[in-house]
């Protein structure tokens, strides 16, 4: 199977509100994060999952969000600027073949990896 990644154009659709009738952000996520949390996820997109890790991690957490894609990064560091959580993410273009978060090692409290395993090289690399 050929790596493929999803375009970036397609962000759009996947941060629209819309999407919380399916995917409630807040639900999903508040059981597991907390305030002063360090959180890690890759691919973030527009930040449809990361603009609500920001809130939950507080003024005392950050979250790191890698894509391999500059557009969608773009897109989600507006979309975080207009939401005033802006100065908690921190957002990273990975190199593609992997996170580059060794800067990162046994910091992170959290990781979110929603829906975007499949678009990996290899999801075995991306696990071990």
């Amino acid at each position: 199977m050929s790596h493929r990644v999803c375009p970036w154009w397609l962000g759009y659709f996947l941060a629209s509100a819309l999407r919380r009738l399916v995917h409630d952000p807040a639900a999903i996520l508040r059981p597991f994060v907390s305030e002063g949390m360090t959180v890690v996820e890759p691919g973030p997109g527009m930040g449809f999952f990361t603009l609500e890790l920001a809130r939950l991690v507080g003024p005392s957490g950050r979250v790191i969000a890698v894509d391999v894609q500059p557009k969608m990064l773009a897109e989600l560091r507006r979309r975080a600027a207009k939401a005033g959580v802006l100065d908690r993410i921190e957002a990273r273009q990975g190199p593609g073949d992997r996170m580059g978060l060794n800067d990162l090692n046994g910091q992170a409290d959290f990781a979110l990896a929603f829906a975007v395993v499949h678009e990996l090289p290899s999801a075995g690399k991306f696990f071990a």
